[in-house]
């Protein structure tokens, strides 16, 4: 199933966040690592666990989220962030989304350099780079708080159909705990780094939990000041999903 749009009928706002993140992405793809042939660079960039445990260039654990390994890597990895991120982003606001991206990317950088620890010398020395982890993070906000959203994803790789975002993103979860759990016994050779991607959706799932509860709480609260106002006229409550 490969996404192409989603519904933005609730989203407030611009998110400028987003599309300066999406910028980046490119901009480092195109003019830093010459379109990932500039081998030295996308090297420079990327985050080495053997590097990160003995404390030298930890500033990779974030540059190593704006480089991609070539044309398909960030072709599908801006498509996600393009459909996901901006509803998020304009629900919990720019500066929460900008950390929310970053955090969850790091979170899973972190599971990834931790596995490799225990799987040996060869996992500790295979670079990690792509924004995979903290667009993960995305997706797990996006799911806590549009559950009843409806994506448009191509089924079969050709037909437009709109789904539930818990059937698209929870196949895009089963996809990653089964590629993490059948790449367990081969973490030295490198490839796709499922378990970065596992860190950064669960880390962001309860962190958007947690902000979903508390923004539940705050419109409580605003509509019990609001009922105990006193008003000559009359009040409309304007009920849309998200109030359900």
């Amino acid at each position: 199933m490969i996404p192409i749009g989603d519904d933005n009928s609730t989203r407030r706002g611009v998110p400028v966040v987003n599309w300066i993140l999406i910028g980046l992405n490119i901009a480092v793809f195109v003019l830093i690592q010459r379109f990932a042939l500039d081998e030295d660079a996308t090297l420079a960039l990327a985050a080495i666990p053997e590097e990160i445990l003995a404390g030298r260039k930890l500033l990779t654990i974030i540059t190593s989220q704006f480089a991609h390994a070539g044309f398909a890597h960030i072709a599908g990895n801006m498509l996600f962030l393009g459909i996901f991120g901006d509803n998020v982003e304009c629900r919990i606001g720019k500066l929460k989304y900008l950390l929310l991206y970053l955090i969850s990317g790091t979170m899973g950088m972190m599971l990834q350099i931790l596995l490799a620890l225990f799987a040996g010398p060869a996992a500790l020395q295979i670079p990690m780079v792509g924004a995979s982890a903290a667009i993960s993070g995305v997706l797990a906000s996006y799911l806590v708080l549009f559950p009843g959203n409806k994506v448009i994803v191509l089924l079969f790789s050709f037909i437009p159909t709109a789904m539930s975002a818990w059937i698209v993103i929870g196949f895009w979860f089963v996809l990653q705990v089964i590629g993490g759990l059948s790449g367990l016994t081969n973490l030295g050779s490198g490839g796709v780094a499922y378990f970065a991607h596992l860190g950064g959706f669960i880390s962001s799932w309860w962190w958007s939990r947690r902000y979903k509860r508390k923004e539940a709480e705050r419109l409580l609260r605003w509509r019990r000041s609001r009922s105990g106002t006193r008003n000559d006229g009359l009040y409309w409550w304007v009920v849309d999903d998200e109030d359900l």
